[in-house]
């Protein structure tokens, strides 16, 4: 019975959360990699010599994938390059949202514990009234240990999100995208380097001191 007579600890199970629910996503967004990565390299052979959901008409030079002809696109380009590239940009969306959703919840709920008002939102953003409601509940200064992290989760990853979002191109720049006229073109290192950001956000927000009553 010694197991259930142990006092949990729910302020360090909250702010363990994020580091929870980034793993996970890490784990998903790896899994999502090598399967992408598995089916792009052998599609150049399945458009030769046919496979699952393939059909290959020899007499006309045809072939098409899933009902998608190559008279109409050019499937190696659309399949290996183009549509590979909506999957990043939806781990960017799904990272952001886990991002937003999570810390959002871990600061109504410290607050609820400590018995804390919440503040009234700036002219800023929904990340960064979160990150800073936390640093007034811990009653740290805003030039915290992760501030590096936070400037680039809210002034680089945000607004490429947002801009991914609306259709229209980022205003900011990082050596793993590319804008062209056309289009965003994620790379899975920029994807990576969010995932490590929250990672280390998350570090920090489980092993922050209280701040004393």
């Amino acid at each position: 019975m010694d197991g259930f007579s142990k006092k949990v600890d729910m302020e360090a199970c909250l702010r363990k959360g994020l580091h929870t629910e980034v793993a996970l996503m890490m784990a998903f967004i790896e899994q999502q990699n090598i399967q992408l990565d598995d089916y792009t390299s052998k599609f150049s052979s399945l458009l030769e010599n046919g496979g699952r959901g393939i059909v290959i008409n020899e007499y006309y030079d045809h072939v098409s994938v899933s009902n998608v002809s190559s008279d109409q696109y050019d499937l190696e380009a659309t399949f290996k390059q183009d549509l590979p590239n909506y999957v990043r940009i939806s781990q960017v969306f799904m990272l952001w949202a886990m991002l937003e959703k999570t810390l959002s919840y871990i600061v109504k709920r410290l607050s609820e514990q400590k018995n804390i008002k919440f503040r009234d939102r700036k002219d800023e953003s929904i990340f960064i009234y979160n990150i800073r409601w936390l640093e007034e509940i811990d009653g740290i200064p805003n030039s915290a240990p992760y501030s590096d992290v936070v400037n680039f989760l809210d002034n680089n990853v945000r607004k490429v999100r947002n801009a991914l979002v609306h259709g229209s191109q980022p205003d900011v720049t990082h050596k793993y995208f590319e804008v062209t006229d056309t289009e965003t073109i994620i790379s899975s290192n920029y994807v990576w380097e969010i995932c490590m950001s929250i990672e280390l956000l998350s570090r920090y927000l489980a092993h922050q001191p209280v701040a004393k009553e």
